[in-house]
């Protein structure tokens, strides 16, 4: 027959209390505990190497300081997070301070910021500034995306309208009231226009009786071509 002898009690009860030394004796040496680990041990070597080498005192100053600051963080019963990851915990607390230019610098959208997007604060800056606040060649948002809508006009209207598309501008004490088309020729850039382009537009309004806005700061047409509606010649 063969017997199993227990090792001694003492023996058994010391083994957990190697772990717990060997933990202990590691824990400098965890993830994050490493950058303070590295900072002490940096801090040592620059005070040695500077009893010989005066050079190494402008190395050890700031690590000293970080050394201290992180044996702050290490012993201090405030934070948890800054003893758990002394000095480094410090880069967390900085990026957290200037989230909010980080996110409008370099990672905010110009349309989609709250509560105003940034090309609407731009326009206001603009305006402030005197400056050009208009952007030309289309749009910069998203018009294929599922929450932009936008309403299409009819081609083929079911019921046509019979009365015409005007209104009375001016009333009983106006001294020349007039009827007003609402639909006109919009403004459009002298640039991509010639004089020719301009008189045919102006003629047409004429003939259709609404109204012709030139959209520049001038109109290249002599004063007995200029004509309003109900008005004839000007």
């Amino acid at each position: 027959m063969h017997y199993w002898m227990a090792p001694p009690l003492t023996t058994m009860a010391s083994v957990p209390h190697r772990q717990t030394k060997m933990k202990t004796l590691l824990l400098p040496f965890e993830r994050r505990y490493l950058l303070l680990t590295a900072v002490l041990i940096t801090t040592l070597v620059c005070l040695v190497l500077a009893q010989r080498w005066s050079g190494f005192w402008i190395l050890f100053v700031p690590v000293a300081l970080l050394a201290i600051i992180g044996l702050r963080d290490l012993t201090q019963p405030h934070h948890s997070v800054l003893r758990n990851y002394p000095i480094a915990a410090h880069a967390r607390f900085m990026l957290e301070k200037i989230r909010p230019e980080i996110r409008q610098y370099f990672l905010e959208d110009d349309s989609n910021g709250t509560p105003f997007a940034r090309k609407k604060r731009a326009i206001v800056y603009q305006r402030a500034k005197g400056q050009l606040d208009k952007v030309p060649f289309g749009t910069q948002l998203d018009v294929y995306d599922s929450s932009f809508e936008w309403m299409n006009h009819s081609l083929a209207a079911l019921e046509p309208s019979t009365e015409p598309f005007r209104l009375l501008i001016g009333g009983q004490r106006s001294a020349r009231p007039y009827s007003a088309s609402i639909f006109n020729i919009s403004a459009m850039s002298f640039g991509a226009l010639s004089a020719n382009a301009i008189r045919a537009l102006n003629k047409g309004a004429q003939r259709g009786n609404f109204a012709h806005d030139t959209g520049g700061r001038y109109f290249p047409l002599p004063p007995r071509a200029w004509r309003r509606p109900d008005l004839g010649d000007r």
